[in-house]
This record gives C-alpha cells, sequence and structure tokens, in this order.
C-alpha cells in the first residue's frame, strides 16, 4: 500500500446506490470495500471481470438482485476485488496477476472469521471461487459457479463478442460493454451504469489503470499466469480434487460463455463430486442475476437450502 493510500480516510466510504452502506476492512494490504445484510449461513458473493479495463468496470453492484434475494435466509457479503470497485489496489505490480486475487479471496474469508462459506462467483470470480475452493476447501460450504468461461474449458468468444467498443472510458462505453453481454440489452439500466461509472472515475480505480497500463501488466503478467493457472485448474478438476457440493448456472444464450463450455464443466464436475447440479435459463446471456434474478435467487436459494440441511 502506498502513501496515499495510507493517507486517504478510512473514514470515507464510497457507496453503490443498489447495495447497502459498505465499509473498510484491511486484507492482505489491500483496503478492502465490502457490504453484509442479513442473518443465517454466509454467502459471499465474488463478481466477474478483472482489472486494467477502461471500457467497463465490474464491481459489488453487479450483484444486488441475488444479493437482496438471498438476505431473507442468509447472512449476504459482496466485496470488491483488489484493483477493482472501491477496493485499493494491489500492494506491488507483481500483484496483478488471478493468483493474488485467489490468495485475498481467501485472506478474506479468513478476516470474516464466518466459519465455512456458501461462495457465489461469477465468470472469472467463478475462476476465482473455484480455486479458492480447490484451495482451502475448509472455508467452504459449497460453490456456484455462474457463467464461467474463464473456468470451463474451450475457446473463449470474449474477443469477437466486445470486440469493437466505443471510444473509452465513456458511459457509453460502459453501456455498450454490458448490453453485448446480455441476451436482452434492456437488462442495462441507467442505475446499472452509472453504478460501473462511478467505478471508472473513482481514484483508486485509476490508480489501478494507470500501473497496469504503465506497466502493460494484462499482456505481460495476468494473461500468461492465468493460462498456467487454469491448465492447473482444469487438470485438478479433473483428477477429482474438487469435494464441495457445487452448482453449475449458466445462461443459455451467453455469447461471450457458450452454453457448450458450461455443460463440460458440468460434466467433469459430476464424474467426481455426486453433489454436483446444473440449472440453464432460456433466453439469457452472460449475465442471470440481472437478466432473471427471481429465477437465480430460486435456482441457488435452494441449492444452499438443500446444502445446509445436508440434503444434497
Amino acid at each position: 500500500m502506498d502513501a496515499r493510500e495510507r493517507l486517504r480516510p478510512m473514514s470515507a466510504v464510497p457507496g453503490y446506490a443498489e447495495l447497502p452502506a459498505g465499509s473498510w476492512l484491511e486484507v492482505a494490504g489491500v483496503r478492502t470495500w465490502h457490504t453484509v445484510q442479513g442473518g443465517g449461513t454466509p454467502v459471499v458473493f465474488v463478481y466477474g471481470g478483472s482489472f486494467g479495463t477502461a471500457g467497463s468496470a465490474g464491481g459489488a453492484f453487479a450483484w444486488a438482485p441475488a444479493f437482496h434475494g438471498l438476505a431473507a435466509a442468509h447472512r449476504v457479503i459482496a466485496y470488491d476485488k483488489p484493483g477493482q470497485g472501491f477496493s485499493g489496489k494491489p500492494p506491488t505490480p507483481a500483484d496483478y496477476t488471478m493468483g493474488a486475487v485467489v490468495d485475498h479471496l481467501i485472506a478474506f474469508l479468513e478476516a470474516l472469521g464466518l466459519g465455512p462459506v456458501h461462495l457465489v462467483g461469477h465468470s472469472r470470480g467463478g475462476f476465482a471461487a473455484t480455486r479458492a475452493t480447490l484451495l482451502r476447501p475448509d472455508l467452504i460450504a459449497s460453490l456456484t459457479i455462474v457463467n464461467s468461461g474463464t473456468l470451463s474449458p474451450g475457446v473463449g468468444t470474449n474477443e469477437v463478442v466486445l470486440g469493437a467498443p466505443p471510444m473509452a472510458p465513456s458511459r457509453q462505453s460502459v453501456r455498450w460493454v454490458y448490453e453485448h453481454y446480455m441476451h436482452d440489452p434492456a437488462a442495462v439500466g441507467d442505475l446499472f451504469v452509472e453504478q460501473a461509472w462511478s467505478v471508472v472515475q473513482s481514484a483508486s480505480y485509476q490508480e489501478a489503470l494507470a500501473e497496469v497500463r504503465a506497466g502493460d501488466l494484462m499482456a505481460e503478467l495476468f494473461l500468461p499466469r492465468l493460462a498456467e493457472d487454469k491448465l492447473e485448474t482444469l487438470t485438478w478438476l479433473a483428477q477429482g480434487r474438487l469435494q464441495r457440493p457445487t452448482q453449475v448456472v449458466w445462461g443459455r444464450d451467453d455469447r461471450t460463455a457458450l452454453l457448450s463450455r458450461g455443460l463440460a464443466l458440468f460434466g467433469e464436475l459430476a464424474r467426481w463430486e455426486r453433489r454436483t447440479t446444473l440449472s440453464v435459463v432460456d433466453k439469457c446471456g452472460h449475465f442471470p442475476f440481472r437478466e432473471h434474478p427471481g429465477w437465480f435467487v430460486d435456482v441457488v436459494g435452494s441449492f444452499l437450502e438443500e446444502v445446509d440441511a445436508h440434503v444434497v
């Protein structure tokens, strides 16, 4: 953490319009934004995307419909990953890796001290959640993987679908990227865009973005290391090392993470772990929890209820 991070008031906590007020938690050298609501067994949400993206920006706000929907029966926690959302940037340039994101997630779960949690991970967050479950199964009660092209076998199509956004950064580029993720662009409302835009404009996000660009860290570090981690992770899955109740959730019409890849992932997991389920929703792109929030809450809530009851 550099001098600017240390001097910034810890009391000045930004927030998202769709989520409860957040607070800071120091995790592995990163000032980490998070918010909590509800009671019952804990559920931790891990959103997708990565640092270094100017055309759009991810953050805990993406989970809002599922966050509120599951809070009726669970203690729900959403947080911002290092270099994303409102959390501080990674401690050093060497920490702009998926491995460091996973280590931060594990440290965050330890800092919460809530015992085993239900992890719900989307896209690249699904990869991070799965990797954390493999490394620290003692911290995890169940795993839900949502439209994770990063985790699933096969060739990604992000570059084809999202290859020509308007000039970034702008509200227009944010809207364009998220609309192209969806089956129905109407799922990207003005409030959603404004929350993503607030992240793009935040000082912490801009600091991380500048550091990524200065060292060309996506091409030189993040992506090569991610490829290595993915190969190792898929090998571990093929060896049956994931021994936790697991749910795979997929939007059938996702053009960036094709359903065929989700089916292949489910097939691999189900070979080894009988407590593996698959749920697919029609007329849905990359964000089932935004396009079909009621369905998503029902499906995930039922799965968590079964796990908690030791039925699965």
